[in-house]
């Protein structure tokens, strides 16, 4: 791993797996403010899914979560954890093709928008098994962990539209970190190591079985919108104005302020103003308060000293129903259930 060459500072990696650091580092029991502080990425940064990253955060991230969890497998346990929505943008649409072929195609295409150094290519191994081969060079730095993380959750992108008999097996170039039993529960297949590249195998069966998406689009009309974020998707920048406000929601959330009309004074703007704005740029001052509440949720459920009625109040909410009303939406399960998984 040391021989291998630097890593540039211009490429980059869509943010949206920078939320899923926070999501993970909230969960474990590292805060926002920490990982910012370490990395040196704002909290704006990391809270915007949908602009990108560059890849040094994530070399910087995986080796403060392996000094801090040492003994944990934190790449299994960031990729089973982490909800699908923090895909951003292609992993919304990826989830809507018709089939696994279209999908596979559409991810080797466009693997680009997820990360500007991402290689994947789709081959067949004769009639019964169709390979997903992916190479990103972070992988040479981190251990393997960038490889586990994106491979597991295509796997769950995969068995989520496909069913869980859809993965025949994945292998890794890298050495197991941990049981190998882990990794074979977590894939529901067999896992192997020391590989002569990443992949995941496919039975080719099942390449045109209808997915079981909620909601599944034609594959030319995914072709083009997926063309579209190119021109949608563009770096975060000092001067991006929804970047800022996502920066003050962070701050506000530091003193309690979860208030859309807190939000507009810290930025010295009127709320109309304020929304009019977030509105030209396809977002909402409600919708960015409730990511800043869901991601400090998670670090304040892993402080055992704090009730889940004291979480609530900190985080703005008026009673603690709402709360639970407002976790279950975000995470699909209770704040106490949460709790108790974090112990």
């Amino acid at each position: 791993m040391s021989s291998s060459p630097e890593i540039p500072p211009q490429h980059r990696i869509l943010s949206s797996m920078g939320n899923v650091a926070v999501f993970y580092a909230a969960y474990a029991g590292l805060s926002v403010e920490r990982v910012s502080t370490e990395t040196g990425v704002p909290p704006s940064m990391l809270m915007n899914p949908d602009t990108y990253l560059p890849e040094a955060f994530f070399e910087k991230f995986f080796k403060l979560l392996a000094d801090s969890f040492p003994s944990r497998n934190v790449a299994l346990e960031l990729a089973q954890i982490a909800p699908l929505s923090y895909l951003g943008a292609p992993g919304r649409l990826l989830r809507c093709a018709p089939d696994l072929r279209s999908m596979l195609e559409l991810f080797s295409r466009h693997c680009d928008l997820i990360a500007d150094r991402l290689e994947m290519e789709v081959v067949s191994w004769g009639k019964a098994e169709t390979v997903l081969r992916t190479h990103q060079p972070l992988s040479f730095h981190d251990g393997g962990m960038s490889a586990e993380i994106g491979l597991g959750m295509g796997t769950r992108i995969a068995q989520e539209c496909f069913g869980e008999k859809s993965l025949l097996r994945a292998q890794f170039r890298h050495q197991a970190v941990g049981p190998q039993g882990a990794y074979e529960e977590f894939f529901k297949a067999p896992v192997s190591f020391g590989a002569q590249f990443n992949a995941l195998i496919f039975d080719s069966r099942i390449l045109d079985v209808p997915s079981r998406a909620w909601r599944v689009e034609n594959k030319e009309v995914l072709e083009l919108r997926l063309k579209g974020l190119r021109q949608d998707i563009v770096p975060a920048s000092s001067g991006d104005e929804v970047a800022a406000i996502r920066q003050a929601v962070m701050r506000n959330a530091l003193k309690g302020d979860y208030s859309a009309s807190g939000l507009a004074r810290s930025m010295g703007m009127s709320l109309s103003s304020l929304q009019r704005r977030l509105h030209e740029a396809g977002t909402s001052a409600s919708r960015l308060i409730d990511e800043a509440r869901h991601v400090n949720a998670l670090g304040l459920l892993a402080d055992s000293s704090l009730s889940v009625d004291e979480a609530a109040f900190r985080l703005g909410f008026e009673s603690e129903r709402g709360f639970r009303k407002a976790f279950r939406r975000w995470c699909g399960k209770s704040p106490a259930a949460a709790r108790k998984e974090m112990a």
